[in-house]
C-alpha cells in the first residue's frame, strides 16, 4: 500500500513534505495560494494521516516512499521534519528535486556549539507532551502558533478542522520521527547538494531559530535566506500570501 497523496493545480511540480506528529491536511489552507502556478502534491508521512506506517521507519526508508509517491522532478518545499525528508530524498535522487525550500527547517535540529537550534532538554520537554497526550498537545501547540495573529479564532478553527479529518499519527512514527530531530545532522548533505536551495525563517520561531538563516548561508554557498515578520513556526498558516509569494520567485529564478 503506498503513501495517501493529494494533488491540485496546473504547472511546474512543487511537493510539500509535513512536519513532525502532523498530516498533508496541515497544508489545506496554504495550497490555494499555489494552484494557481503549480501542480502541488501533499503526502502524508509513513504512519501518519492515512498512510500506512513503515516496518522500519528511518529517514533514509521515508525519503525512498517518499520519492516513489510523488512526481518528478519536483521542487520540494519541506516544513520542519519534512525539510529533513526533503534533504534526504535531494540526496538519494538528485535528478528527482529541481530545487529545495526549508520552511522553518534545519538539517541539524539539536543546537550545538556555534549551531542554532532547540536545545535537547527543550525538544525532549516538547515530544514528551505530543506523546503523553496528542491531542491535547497538538491543541496547545497550534494555540502557541496563531497567539497575536489578528485573525487568531479563525485560524485556530480552519487549522483544527484540517487536522482531525485524518486519524492522529501512529505512535511509532512518532517516536522514529524524535529520534530523528534529535540525531540526524544533515549539514554536510546540504552543503555539497547541487540544487538551488533556499530557508524561510519565522522572527517568532521558537523551535527554529531565526539566527539559523546566517549559520545556513555561512554553509551553503548560494542558499538563499529570508525572514518572515511575525511569522511563528507556521509562516505557511500565519503568513501564507508572502509565503507562497517567496516559493514563486525562487522556483522562478531557479
Amino acid at each position: 500500500m503506498g503513501l495517501f497523496i493529494e494533488t491540485s493545480g496546473r504547472g511546474p511540480e512543487v511537493v510539500l513534505i509535513h512536519g513532525w506528529g502532523m498530516h498533508g491536511g496541515i497544508w489545506s489552507g496554504f495550497v490555494p495560494w499555489l494552484t494557481d502556478r503549480f501542480r502541488v502534491t501533499r503526502i502524508d508521512l509513513p504512519g501518519h494521516g492515512h498512510s500506512p506506517m513503515l516496518a522500519d521507519w528511518s529517514l533514509e526508508t521515508v525519503a525512498g516512499a517518499v520519492l516513489e509517491a510523488v512526481p518528478r522532478p519536483a521542487h520540494w518545499v519541506g516544513w520542519s521534519l519534512g525539510a529533513m525528508v526533503a534533504l534526504e530524498a535531494a540526496r538519494m535522487a538528485p535528478g528527482a528535486v529541481a530545487s529545495l525550500t526549508l520552511l522553518c527547517g534545519t538539517p541539524r535540529f539539536v543546537a550545538e556549539p556555534g549551531w542554532p537550534g532547540m536545545e535537547a532538554v527543550t525538544l525532549m520537554r516538547f515530544a514528551d507532551g505530543f506523546l503523553s497526550d496528542y491531542e491535547d498537545a497538538c491543541r496547545r501547540f497550534l494555540a502557541l502558533q496563531a497567539w497575536g495573529m489578528p485573525n487568531e479564532r479563525e485560524l485556530l478553527r480552519g487549522v483544527r478542522s484540517q487536522l482531525s479529518g485524518r486519524p492522529p499519527p501512529e505512535r511509532p512514527a512518532l517516536l522514529a520521527g524524535l529520534e530523528v530531530l534529535r540525531h540526524a545532522d544533515l549539514r554536510g548533505v546540504l552543503r555539497e547538494l547541487p540544487q538551488p536551495v533556499q530557508a524561510l525563517l519565522g522572527r517568532r520561531d521558537r523551535l527554529v531559530p531565526v539566527e539559523l538563516g546566517d549559520a545556513l548561508a555561512r554553509l551553503k554557498t548560494g542558499l538563499v535566506s529570508h525572514r518572515i515578520d511575525d511569522a511563528p513556526h507556521v509562516p505557511f498558516l500565519t503568513h501564507g500570501e508572502r509565503t507562497a509569494r517567496l516559493i514563486h520567485e525562487f522556483i522562478a529564478s531557479s
